[in-house]
């Protein structure tokens, strides 16, 4: 089953980019749906038609009730996978009883799947539907048209797959540009806040302990002011480039300020993070990130405390960098375990 593999990571059914909006997204196809199937439940009443009449109904009666659950704040009264299935049942009676128009109920049921399920309950739910209501459409309307049924259907599959993947794409575009830093490309200090917590860190750290480094360039104003603005952005790109040529796949670099970096390096010891910290220092102060001229940094290093919030111990690490500029600055300097 190579195959479907391939094609799965093909399709990117792995990645919902629908996900954190599924909620909202449910409420609003039940209320549409609860509604829209009252005028064909009334129609087939009037018709006489009493199966078809029991399955709007029954669908839009369930629909509803998934309505007042979500208001609420409950999980939805019929699990939307179970709904999706029973959608799938009225669309073969309706194939079945009324042919051609019944088949038409395909469309938009096959797009609803990828709104209010996970991407890879659609696709199974997808692949039952285009398989059931063929087979129903080769009885009722001749193999001819249920073909075609099956390709069109086909297609309309495939282009709901490129649409999510584009709104998927835009997604992280988005997420992207919020939380990265547009000179330098490191994160920024929302994306920093994000890893502290908002309130804070879990009350102990973890056995091999987290560091983290407060990176400050010396100087730079005096580089801003005899180079110019484009020479001090220069630095900051290049200084970014050397740590993360220097620093772990899991270590996370943030710009925080105009001159001023933190990285944050998880599961590091004390000792570890020290030897880091001492040879970025040395890294930064022979790496040319200005021509012809040393531009050295100052490091604040902090380890993380069992109980200490995200703001104390960045606020440990800032302490430990200023002490790092009064001693002189190009130095690395530890923090003092309140």
């Amino acid at each position: 089953m190579q195959w479907i593999r391939r094609a799965g990571l093909a399709l990117n059914i792995d990645r919902d980019a629908l996900a954190a909006h599924r909620d909202g997204i449910c409420l609003r196809f039940s209320q549409l749906g609860a509604l829209a199937l009252i005028p064909f439940a009334l129609l087939h009443l009037v018709h006489a038609n009493w199966l078809m009449f029991a399955v709007n109904l029954a669908l839009s009666s369930a629909m509803a009730a998934n309505v007042w659950s979500l208001k609420h704040r409950a999980r939805a009264a019929l699990p939307f996978w179970l709904l999706c299935v029973a959608t799938i049942a009225g669309v073969l009676i309706a194939a079945y009883f009324q042919g051609s128009h019944g088949v038409l109920w395909s469309y938009p049921v096959l797009f609803m799947f990828f709104f209010v399920l996970p991407r890879r309950q659609a696709v199974a739910l997808a692949a039952v539907l285009l398989a059931s209501v063929t087979a129903v459409a080769t009885v009722t309307l001749g193999s001819a048209l249920s073909m075609r049924l099956l390709m069109s259907l086909g297609v309309t599959l495939a282009m709901i797959h490129v649409v999510l993947n584009v709104v998927g794409d835009l997604q992280q575009a988005l997420v992207a540009q919020t939380i990265t830093d547009p000179l330098t490309g490191a994160w920024n200090r929302r994306h920093l806040q994000t890893h502290l917590g908002a309130h804070g860190l879990p009350a102990a750290a973890a056995p091999a302990g987290h560091a983290l480094l407060l990176i400050d360039i010396d100087h730079f104003k005096r580089v801003n002011d005899r180079h110019g603005h484009d020479a001090g952005d220069l630095v900051l790109c290049r200084l970014v480039a050397a740590v993360n040529a220097r620093k772990r796949q899991g270590d996370l670099l943030f710009r925080t300020g105009g001159e001023e970096f933190v990285l944050l390096l998880p599961q590091t010891p004390r000792d570890a993070a020290l030897q880091v910290a001492e040879d970025l220092r040395q890294r930064l102060g022979e790496a040319e990130l200005l021509p012809g001229q040393v531009v050295t940094v100052s490091i604040g290093v902090s380890t993380l405390q069992p109980g200490q919030t995200g703001q104390a111990w960045v606020k440990s690490a800032d302490n430990a960098l200023y002490e790092a500029k009064r001693r002189g600055r190009n130095r690395v300097v530890e923090a003092v375990p309140a």
